[in-house]
């Protein structure tokens, strides 16, 4: 467990300790004690009104961009995360570590959160993490883990209009453990944040990592618009789609499904390599609406109709669920 120094004297410790319950906007000032991470650090924290330490939450981590101090405001636009999803909202100020020590975000990560869980009764499952611009970076590498030591298990990392210099890549040799990616970019960012999304994408994918392009129009380099909310939830329901598919495909079972072509734009051919008849087939959006409902025999499905977009095709067997999903050009 890491060793922290609450900064001024006891005094403060016992406030803070006296504010574990405390729900709201609220930060406190912490000094990490720690050989590889010795630094002073606000951390700004969103607690639903409601909280219940009988309970455990989800936690969303978010790293503000630029060099300077504004993790305050980035707790401000993902308060609404505490009503969507229940989450506890823990923004640390990364000051400090942009550039020449950007690495050291990933201690930062580490220790904070720990203390978060000392303070809060937080779900290890259900740790998001995100970030805007050169924070959207912090957040790509704390999740690539590039220094190889231990941080919290990850359930996504939604990166938003992601920094990065030529020479400053994460190593991806370590895909593997890299958690799904919603990566978003707003269409009218410059063109060198549009190039770092889809490249980051594209290698995450080329690794045979799980990554998604939310490429949102009319959108810079801002997190401030009046859809944010909706685009964040998008790249949520896109992280428990994974999650869900692995856990189907972990399923030990002999069905085989497979879906081509996808992407489409016409018709998409639903093969089932399994003896038995499935119960239920059908297609919904990522946020698990209902779409439409397939005949349990029918092995075509016209998509002409559809917006683009990702959706999750669901073959339900009385011996399992698999899982696909599938895009809509």
């Amino acid at each position: 467990m890491s060793k922290y120094l609450f900064v001024l004297s006891m005094l403060l410790f016992t406030s803070l300790y006296l504010g574990a319950q405390e729900t709201g906007s609220f930060e406190i000032e912490v000094s990490f004690n720690e050989a590889d991470y010795d630094f002073d650090r606000t951390l700004y924290y969103y607690v639903p009104t409601d909280y219940d330490a009988s309970q455990s939450y989800p936690l969303v981590v978010g790293f503000r961009g630029g060099p300077h101090s504004n993790a305050g405001q980035f707790r401000d636009q993902l308060t609404f995360m505490a009503d969507s999803i229940g989450a506890i909202i823990l923004c640390p100020e990364n000051a400090d570590h942009f550039w020449n020590n950007e690495g050291l975000t990933k201690q930062l990560f580490q220790y904070s959160v720990e203390l978060t869980e000392d303070l809060y009764s937080i779900d290890p499952d259900f740790i998001y993490l995100t970030g805007l611009s050169y924070g959207g970076r912090h957040a790509v590498i704390v999740a690539m883990d590039t220094d190889n030591g231990d941080i919290p298990k990850l359930r996504g990392v939604i990166p938003f209009a992601a920094g990065s210099e030529a020479d400053l890549q994460p190593n991806y040799d370590s895909i593997e453990d890299f958690a799904p990616a919603c990566v978003c970019i707003g269409l009218s960012d410059s063109q060198n944040f549009i190039d770092v999304s889809n490249n980051l994408v594209d290698d995450i994918t080329f690794y045979d990592g799980d990554a998604f392009l939310n490429a949102i129009p009319n959108v810079g380099h801002t997190v401030a618009f009046s859809n944010y909310a909706e685009e964040m939830m998008e790249c949520i329901y896109y992280i428990e789609s994974q999650t869900l598919i692995s856990s189907s495909n972990d399923l030990d079972t002999n069905q085989s499904i497979k879906i081509y072509p996808n992407p489409s734009e016409q018709e998409i051919t639903i093969e089932i390599d399994n003896e038995e008849m499935p119960s239920r087939v059908y297609l919904t959006m990522l946020n698990g609406e209902l779409v439409k409902e397939i005949q349990n025999n029918v092995r075509t499905l016209s998509v002409t109709d559809l917006p683009q977009g990702t959706y999750m095709l669901t073959v339900e067997f009385e011996t399992g669920v698999e899982t696909r999903r599938v895009v809509v050009e």
